[in-house]
């Protein structure tokens, strides 16, 4: 990462929030442009390896995608992976086999961690095709059941979601349960319009909820 890019990260707004995020949170991490996301999901290893926490990295693309854009946000991948810190673990991205979601989700998640050493930091993109109402129903399922559960596991974990291939008709809806169901929303955007809260915050002004969710709606 050269210089510009370096200062860049240090000044963006949301990676004080990140620096201070608590172990063991369910994070939502909304997104309109890669880059930026990559900057938080880069940040949010590299705090779990200064730790000594294992990284995970859930995906349905092809590992070398992954890891060019990890190494690109400041991650020397190669050397994690040595340690065995750092995994790039693939999915099927179908939504066959996955309607018993409280098995599906500890089965993941067994797979992913094998042979590594606990604390575990996550990070995983959708398993379902989001720009369908059908597919955005079964992720919020699968986003609540994991949720409701958060609590019984010795893990933080990233959900990042890309705002534009969410399904538009119900797309207020749809971040709606999505900020019901994490601790923690950072939207990656342009550095003047990026922001990250504790979403405790929002149950306790409906209005604010409202404005928030509009916010990412732009």
């Amino acid at each position: 990462m050269d210089t510009k890019n370096k200062n860049n990260l240090k000044n963006y707004r949301p990676m004080k929030f990140v620096d201070r995020m608590e172990r063991n949170k369910h994070i939502l991490l909304l997104y309109d442009d890669q880059k930026y996301a990559y900057w938080i999901i880069g940040r949010y290893f590299h705090n779990g390896f200064a730790k000594g926490e294992s990284c995970i990295f859930y995906t349905t693309d092809r590992p070398k995608i992954i890891e060019k854009q990890l190494s690109a946000s400041g991650i020397d991948v190669s050397l994690f992976k040595q340690k065995n810190m750092l995994r790039i673990h693939g999915i099927d991205g179908s939504d066959d086999n996955k309607h018993d979601m409280p098995h599906t989700l500890d089965q993941m998640r067994e797979e992913s961690k094998r042979s590594m050493n606990p604390p575990y930091r996550f990070v995983g993109g959708t398993i379902t095709n989001i720009g369908t109402k059908e597919g955005m129903k079964f992720s919020i399922l699968l986003e609540k059941t994991g949720h409701q559960h958060f609590d019984e596991f010795n893990y933080s974990q990233i959900c990042f979601y890309d705002l534009s291939k969410i399904e538009p008709t119900r797309k207020h809806e749809w971040i709606s349960s999505l900020l019901r169901n994490h601790h923690y929303v950072i939207y990656a955007s342009e550095p003047d319009k990026a922001v990250a809260f504790e979403t405790a915050l929002l149950e306790q002004d409906a209005d604010s909820n409202k404005d928030n969710v509009n916010y990412f709606n732009h």
